[in-house]
């Protein structure tokens, strides 16, 4: 059982060493939205706000997918074969060096757990890179409306002058649109592709006004101010606790590299402590303490507004 321990100790330990989740604006609209959709039937709403998302469990997945492959670029199978057999070879030398443990219950395990990392961390990097851009890209609409264009130029202007994967999806809506697609359709498939509070909000506002009317241009602008001071507030939460996330992430992988190295100074320590009856309470009692440890860490940090 002790290798099942060390499993969940890791496992609390990824878990509390893993980046907060930001408290940002996308709460607010969150809960904006869902509380609209619980107090409103579809005939006084503006829009549907469900249509932006509702899928099946089969669409889910698939569309997940193709979000997936997009991320990777080109050669997504090979990339993903390549990182599989990259992280059974290493669990399969940690566990060949450390554990000692029967390869047909590691490998398994330890390659799910590569693909979940993987894949949040992929999920991740693409919603910080959304967030540092979508509020450019809202500038550079509320400018062009400023200007007197319309919403469809708009689009098409972000579109030729923004660079990355929110500058690639409005040219894409640019070209649907001008190519006849209903604009329903064209947001929908936007939703979908980053499925984001804040970009949810973002086509709400845009097909609300559509459909009603309305000063969009002064919405606009405000919705940009906001997003632009809630990255503000963000970096600044960010660089008064990196102190204290940076000593949390050092104190959490001292033990576990002193234990590595132990092998190489003191082999017989590291026997003692890994593989022997009465050194493995010496183990379980690193592994839980340090975890409890690191939790209530983590907890302290999500607390941080």
């Amino acid at each position: 059982m002790y290798w099942l321990i060390i499993l969940g100790g890791f496992a609390l330990v990824f878990v509390a060493l893993k980046p907060e989740r930001q408290q940002t604006i996308n709460d607010y609209l969150e809960n904006s939205k869902v509380n609209a959709a619980n107090n409103a039937s579809f005939t006084q709403q503006a829009i549907n706000m469900a249509s932006l998302s509702d899928r099946n469990l089969k669409q889910r997945i698939l569309q997940r997918w193709d979000n997936l492959q997009r991320q990777l670029g080109k050669m997504a199978a090979l990339k993903i074969a390549l990182f599989s057999v990259l992280a059974l070879t290493a669990v399969g030398v940690v566990n060949q060096t450390m554990l000692r443990l029967p390869m047909f219950e590691v490998l398994p395990v330890a390659l799910i757990l590569a693909w979940i990392w993987g894949y949040l961390f992929l999920q991740r990097r693409e919603q910080q890179r959304f967030e540092e851009t979508f509020p450019d890209a809202l500038n550079m609409l509320t400018s062009s409306l400023s200007a007197g264009e319309s919403i469809g130029r708009g689009i098409t202007y972000v579109g030729q002058k923004l660079e990355g994967e929110v500058g690639k999806e409005f040219k894409l809506m640019s070209e649907r649109l001008n190519l006849g697609e209903p604009i329903d359709e064209v947001f929908r498939k936007s939703c979908r592709r980053f499925p984001y509070p804040s970009f949810h909000f973002f086509v709400i506002t845009l097909r609300a006004n559509m459909q009603r009317g309305g000063q969009l241009k002064d919405v606009m602008s405000r919705l940009n101010r906001q997003m632009f001071e809630a990255r503000a507030v963000e970096r600044k939460k960010y660089a008064m606790t990196s102190e204290a996330r940076i000593s949390a992430k050092i104190v959490g992988a001292t033990p576990f590299f002193f234990l590595f190295i132990l092998q190489f100074l003191s082999p017989e320590n590291f026997e003692f402590v890994m593989f022997h009856p009465e050194g493995r309470p010496i183990l379980y009692y690193v592994i839980i303490s340090e975890s409890i440890g690191m939790l209530i860490i983590w907890m302290l940090m999500k607390k941080v507004k």
